[in-house]
């Protein structure tokens, strides 16, 4: 009877034995996941500009605020101050859709009429605006066709691509 009892202690140790191994396994911590800055996070600061050959056009800074529009629905808006060197204006940013919108866009808008540092009128039509790391691109339509007259100033339109170049 000996050796039966034996087996059973064999077999109780073995038992113990294996869950004890198994209970002494390293608690996994979790991996805290940072989280991506959106674009109003990364696009705000100020910019020195520059065309596209690289001379340097003026310095030009982005702002960014929550603010409300008219159906009184909370939104990411941006101010640009000395834009193009002479105006400054806000723009409400789209909802970010991943599915429509690219993940480092900002949206200029058009606006019209537009007044610069000396109170003449202008069009302002946003065509591109995009960052990438620290660098904005940016492309638009200027023009003063319906105010050249009124305002005594040149007819003047251009079409402008720019580089910006975040200062930290």
């Amino acid at each position: 009877m000996m050796p039966f009892i034996q087996k059973y202690q064999l077999l109780i140790l073995v038992f113990a034995a294996g869950i004890n191994i198994l209970s002494c396994t390293k608690k996994k911590t979790p991996v805290s996941v940072i989280p991506e800055p959106t674009n109003w996070e990364l696009i705000p600061g100020t910019y020195k500009m520059y065309d596209t050959l690289g001379n340097y056009l003026n310095d030009m800074s982005i702002s960014h605020w929550t603010s409300f529009n008219e159906q009184n629905a909370q939104r990411d808006t941006f101010q640009f101050n000395n834009f193009d060197g002479q105006f400054i204006f806000k723009e409400f940013q789209p909802e970010v859709n991943p599915s429509n919108w690219p993940k480092h866009s900002f949206y200029i808008g058009s606006h019209q009429p537009l007044y610069d540092s000396n109170n003449d009128r202008w069009q302002l039509y946003g065509y591109e605006a995009r960052f990438s790391n620290d660098t904005i691109y940016i492309r638009y339509q200027i023009q003063n066709i319906l105010y050249y007259i009124e305002d005594v100033r040149p007819y003047e339109n251009r079409t402008v691509k720019c580089i910006g170049v975040k200062q930290h």
